[in-house]
């Protein structure tokens, strides 16, 4: 009878603890760190800029303030760049700047039919760590924002990790230079409307939490 109620007792305790897991609202959001550096407002043309994101496996969630292991996970990445002192912007604007990736990453520059560009592909997992290291040269002067974001929730969101809720999603956001302001600031002097006001009118969503970063390059 004692070993029929601790069984119980600690089916119980268990069941509490992953409906108490799983008693969130929303789905997970895991948090991707990565650092652009180095962290200053002006380039000069020819500067060397470096992403860098790299981590273990062993992966923040937002939601639950726990980590969780995601075993070689696809997370989708993408970096797009806009140069803001035109109206209207140039959305392919990492054309203006040299690209210098390691060939062991499956990271690709893409050009999309709406004019909008942007670097895509994948972390390179290797010994239990996500890796991702790039630099981009300024090769034209200008006011520029940078994202570097995670696609999972539009193409990944259902892939299976240990201990994760059922009817539960995933998506991932990038926490680029912890948090810093990255020079939010700088929208205010673009001419588009898009930039200087709505990003501006929930900084949070619109532009952090999609790791943005905005920089003048000069001569």
């Amino acid at each position: 009878m004692r070993n029929l109620l601790t069984a119980i007792f600690f089916q119980l305790l268990l069941t509490s603890c992953i409906k108490e897991e799983c008693d969130f609202s929303g789905n997970y959001e895991f948090v991707l760190p990565a650092t652009l550096s180095p962290a200053v407002d002006t380039f000069k043309i020819g500067d060397t800029i470096t992403i860098n994101s790299t981590f273990d496996n062993f992966v923040m969630e937002e939601k639950t303030g726990g980590k969780y292991f995601l075993d070689n996970w696809k997370f989708f990445l993408s970096t797009t760049m806009a140069k803001i002192d035109t109206f209207p912007v140039e959305n392919d604007a990492l054309k203006f700047f040299e690209q210098i990736i390691d060939t062991s990453l499956k990271y690709e520059y893409q050009l999309y039919n709406s004019g909008i560009s942007a670097l895509e592909g994948e972390y390179r997992y290797d010994q239990n760590q996500y890796y991702l290291n790039f630099h981009l040269v300024p090769k034209s002067t200008g006011l520029y924002v940078v994202f570097q974001a995670s696609l999972l929730n539009h193409f990944g969101e259902n892939q299976e990790f240990p201990g994760k809720c059922k009817r539960k999603s995933s998506s991932a956001r990038v926490a680029l230079n912890g948090s810093a302001d990255n020079n939010i600031e700088f929208l205010r002097n673009s001419p588009d409307p898009h930039y200087s006001e709505w990003i501006l009118a929930r900084p949070e969503d619109r532009f952090h939490r999609g790791g943005g970063y905005c920089f003048y390059v000069v001569e």
